[in-house]
């Protein structure tokens, strides 16, 4: 689909997001509210299954247009999409055209377009009925404000999750989750009330080819989706599953907090090279002026993952990191170290760490335990109890034997309070992320603080830590003074190349020139006239 430059109304075929020479976000047609390509629309003022009153074009999509209906019976304002008359002939098309009215009203969610009807034009068109949506996409808010703050960001990626799982649970992968296909309405004064559109390309487990049993619309081999929010495996033509719209969520809160994607290039390919390859620049780099929290930045990082199992492994994981992220706190699953799977034990709930019991308590506790126990030992071992046994055997009192009496009770020794002894410094957890994750973190004397990141450090409160992580070439120091439970992210870079001067070598002296008078005969040119 082509898009245009707002600014120099210049348009691009290709994989472009920015305008490459006035910077500014290209957008379709239908963003800059341009008048229908054509204005002698043979389906305007026509009536759609005998109930359907098509009014005017109002936009476009991957394969269809949109239109603006009135419900006739009901006067119901709708949306109508038919699908082009150019691929209306392609039956590969018509039936993945199909699907996506199937696939969105299949969910039933409050955060995805609701889809009532489907049928034909007259002219052979497919088309399907959907609710009627005022307000504004993603893209055309980054497009004029160019970020979004981090919690109204969250906020809208939050609602992504829930429509996104509740898709995922009716075995259906969007697979095209972008700025364009998220949706922004007011709902009961809510604002950015979200509702996810577009199903186009989306995969859904039980859908077949008809006619050819077995075969899946979508296959292993084919390459679906924009390429700025393409996954690795997406981009690599490998099977997918749920984890591919995660990934397209952490491209778009990156894109949000930074007012561009990750990946640009000049070509299709070139994007998807570095989805498979490259790292993600830091957001901070990118956007030194984006408010973004460690723990925020530290989910971003998780969600973009080259390898999906390093990846939060649903939405619901995601979510659930999101809103630890917003309260200044990292989920369990974001605290998973790759590749191993190491949980990190993270306070959820308490961020206060619990205080250890000092080690002077063990003895004073071992003491008395014993003390009762040698006061409960049975009569018989008892001082001032034991009985002599005479030489043949029989067992006989001692000399001044003593009166049956009532067993009084002994008392067991109290043992010793100890001197009370200053309190135990207190201790907090640090939480150290990296990113890229996986770095090794030395303290301030070189000695190793963790093996590999994310990891927790105890540390008493109110001392200063300094940590220098490294992974290969790839270096970052940070210091800090912790009061409380906290996370850092530490941001590796590589050191800049320094050009290197060429060595000087010594010259050699030139040998000097001999000033000799005399000439050699053979130096001596003689003229012929002369001789």
């Amino acid at each position: 689909m082509n898009r245009v430059c707002p600014t120099c109304r210049f348009e691009y075929g290709g994989g472009e997001v920015f305008c490459p020479v006035d910077a500014a976000r290209l957008v379709t047609t239908s963003q800059m509210g341009a008048q229908p390509v054509d204005p002698e629309d043979p389906l305007i003022g026509t009536l759609l299954a005998g109930r359907y009153e098509v009014k005017r074009r109002i936009g476009e999509g991957g394969m269809g247009l949109v239109y603006e209906g009135k419900h006739r019976d009901i006067d119901k304002p709708v949306a109508i999409k038919v699908l082009r008359n150019d691929l209306s002939r392609r039956p590969d098309v018509v039936a993945r055209f199909r699907q996506e009215a199937k696939s969105a009203s299949r969910i039933g969610h409050e955060n995805i377009v609701d889809v009532s009807d489907f049928g034909e034009t007259r002219y052979g068109s497919s088309y399907f009925v959907m609710e009627f949506l005022e307000g504004e996409d993603l893209a055309n808010v980054l497009g004029r404000e160019v970020t979004v703050e981090a919690q109204r960001a969250c906020g809208i990626a939050l609602q992504c999750c829930r429509a996104l799982g509740a898709a995922h649970a009716k075995q259906i992968v969007h697979r095209d989750i972008k700025p364009e296909n998220i949706f922004l309405i007011e709902r009961d004064g809510v604002k950015d009330f979200v509702k996810i559109v577009d199903f186009g390309i989306a995969k859904m487990g039980d859908i077949e080819t008809e006619g050819q049993p077995g075969r899946k619309l979508t296959k292993t081999g084919m390459i679906f989706g924009t390429p700025e929010y393409m996954s690795p495996e997406q981009a690599a033509g490998k099977e997918l599953d749920h984890r591919v719209d995660v990934y397209a969520l952490g491209i778009i809160l990156y894109e949000c907090l930074t007012g561009r994607v990750p990946f640009v290039g000049d070509t299709f390919m070139g994007v998807l090279t570095q989805h498979l390859f490259s790292e993600p620049p830091p957001i901070i780099e990118m956007n030194p002026r984006a408010q973004v929290s460690a723990e925020l930045e530290l989910v971003i990082a998780k969600a973009l993952a080259k390898d999906p199992n390093e990846r939060y492994q649903d939405t619901a994981e995601l979510a659930d990191a999101i809103e630890c992220a917003l309260d200044g706190r990292v989920s369990r699953a974001t605290a998973m170290t790759p590749p191993t799977g190491r949980m990190i034990p993270v306070h959820d709930t308490d961020p206060v760490p619990r205080r250890r019991r000092p080690r002077w308590m063990w003895p004073v506790i071992a003491a008395a335990t014993a003390a009762v126990l040698w006061a409960w030992i049975g009569d018989g071992e008892r001082p001032g109890a034991e009985a002599s046994v005479s030489p043949a055997g029989d067992a006989t009192t001692s000399a001044a034997p003593i009166e049956e009496t009532t067993p009084l009770a002994v008392e067991s020794p109290t043992p010793e309070e100890p001197e009370p002894l200053e309190d135990s410094p207190s201790l907090v957890n640090v939480h150290v992320a990296t990113v890229p994750l996986g770095a090794q973190v030395l303290h301030a004397d070189g000695s190793q603080a963790c093996a590999s990141t994310p990891c927790v450090l105890e540390t008493v409160s109110g001392n200063p830590l300094v940590l220098h992580a490294k992974l290969g070439r790839r270096s970052g120091l940070t210091q800090i003074t912790p009061t409380q439970e906290e996370t850092v992210l530490i941001v590796l870079k590589t050191p800049k190349r320094v050009a290197r001067q060429p060595r000087k070598v010594a010259e050699e002296p030139k040998p000097r020139r001999e000033t000799n008078t005399t000439t050699r005969a053979s130096d001596l040119k003689v003229p012929e006239w002369a001789r």
